[in-house]
C-alpha cells in the first residue's frame, strides 16, 4: 500500500508547475474600462453562441463517420440499380422516344413554315 501511495505523490508532484509565475508577470498593467454588456457576455459565456464550449469528436465517432462514408457509394449505387429498371428505364424511354420526337417534330414544323 505504501508504495501505491508513493507513486501517486511522485505523480502528482511531476504534473505541478515547475515554478511560480513571478509576482511582476502576474500584476495588472492599468486598468481597462470594460462595457458591462461585455461582462454579461463573459459570464454567460458557456450559453452564447460562438462562446467558449470547445466540442471535441471522439474515435469513436470517426469510427461510425468513416464507416459510413466509406460504405455510402455501395449504399447509392444498391438503391439506384435497384430503381434502374423499375423507374430509370422507361423514364429514359419516355425522354429519347416522346420528348425527342415531339421536339424534333416541333422543329420540323418551323423550318416547313419558315423559310429563312
Amino acid at each position: 500500500m505504501s508504495m501505491l501511495r508513493r507513486a501517486v505523490a511522485r505523480a502528482s508532484a511531476a504534473t505541478l508547475p515547475l515554478r511560480k509565475t513571478s509576482a511582476r508577470d502576474q500584476l495588472r498593467v492599468g486598468t481597462y474600462p470594460v462595457p458591462p454588456e461585455t461582462c454579461i457576455w463573459w459570464a454567460n459565456r458557456s450559453q452564447v453562441p460562438g462562446g467558449e464550449i470547445k466540442q471535441t469528436f471522439s474515435h469513436l465517432q470517426q469510427k461510425i463517420m468513416w464507416q459510413w462514408f466509406w460504405n455510402a457509394p455501395a449504399r447509392w449505387y444498391w438503391r439506384l440499380s435497384a430503381w434502374a429498371w423499375p423507374l430509370g428505364v422507361p423514364a429514359l424511354i419516355m425522354y429519347i422516344f416522346v420528348y425527342k420526337s415531339c421536339e424534333s417534330d416541333v422543329e420540323a414544323g418551323i423550318r416547313a413554315k419558315a423559310w429563312w
